[in-house]
């Protein structure tokens, strides 16, 4: 009986999702709807816990969310994690609803009940972060279709988002500041997304944002990129991807990280963008700083 509860909700829940499908404006008015209803809005923060889910959104709106049949269109792997994202979110909130018993569930809709009883930066990043690891593990085989900077770049993310919740969860170098920066009601989150050093606005990537990303055009927004990844997360990589596997209950995340550098989705070795020369000064310094020093996530 439980379980074919749990079915019906199932077929319910995909049966609502699957209409978003071809419209971005439509996964953005989802989004929008669950967190005027959970994300604890306020004069201050219109989406509450979700201005930050609802910043990126925006950005996937303008490009890589564009449908098959647009021109151009966008990318069936953010497509297909995008909406694996939205499902179980929906599916942890209706099953909240009608009470169904919350270990017959997905760890990542676990997750999105846990947010929904008591939400917080922390309880935030564990449903949102759970869930998009569960997509980055679903579609393996569509990511390999990418091209190779796509690659690379959907990689960044991943760590990205991994590293902007290590500074709720873990002992970040800075731990007050970290708490503020990684808040997701904050305004950072939602000033990176519309940094194109950081996010680029087209898909697939133009020439100038492939060059961007691969670290080759050694412009001032660049320098802010790459002092975020290669200063900040890059030593703390191995370690990062281990903790987030237990914030997120999603063991299988540790393997999309091989001889200390990102993976997905096959274990290749990716190429490493290039540094410029106050990169490799700002490591070294930070190498010897902190060496033998407490500067772990946790």
């Amino acid at each position: 009986m439980i379980k074919s509860s749990l079915e019906l909700l199932e077929k319910e829940v995909w049966r609502y999702v699957e209409t978003l499908k071809d419209s971005p404006e439509a996964r953005l008015g989802s989004r929008k709807t669950f967190y005027k209803k959970y994300g604890r809005e306020s004069k201050l923060f219109t989406f509450g816990f979700g201005d930050a889910e609802i910043a990126f959104l925006k950005w996937e709106e303008r490009s890589v969310l564009h449908p098959p049949h647009a021109v151009p269109s966008g990318s069936e792997w953010w497509s297909s994690v995008n909406l694996w994202f939205i499902y179980l979110s929906e599916l942890g909130a209706k099953a909240f609803e009608s009470g169904l018993q919350k270990d017959l569930l997905p760890a990542p809709a676990q997750a999105w009940i846990d947010f929904i009883v008591n939400p917080s930066s922390s309880t935030w990043y564990r449903a949102h972060n759970s869930s998009i690891i569960d997509g980055y593990l679903k579609y393996p085989e569509i990511a390999d279709k990418e091209s190779l900077p796509e690659k690379v770049f959907i990689n960044m993310v991943l760590y990205r988002l991994l590293f902007a919740q290590s500074m709720v969860e873990g002992d970040f170098l800075f731990a007050k500041l970290g708490k503020i920066l990684g808040d997701p009601r904050g305004e950072a989150v939602k000033f990176i997304t519309g940094f194109d050093a950081f996010y680029p606005k087209h898909y697939p990537m133009t020439q100038k944002e492939i060059k961007m990303v691969m670290g080759t055009t050694h412009n001032l927004g660049e320098l802010g990129v790459q002092f975020m990844d290669d200063v900040l997360i890059e030593p703390e990589l191995s370690h990062l991807y281990k903790l987030a596997s237990e914030w997120n209950n999603q063991p299988a995340l540790n393997g999309l990280i091989k001889n200390h550098r990102p993976s997905y989705p096959y274990g290749e070795n990716l190429p490493n963008p290039k540094k410029g020369l106050a990169i490799r000064i700002m490591e070294w310094l930070r190498n010897i700083f902190f060496k033998n020093k407490n500067v772990s996530l946790s």
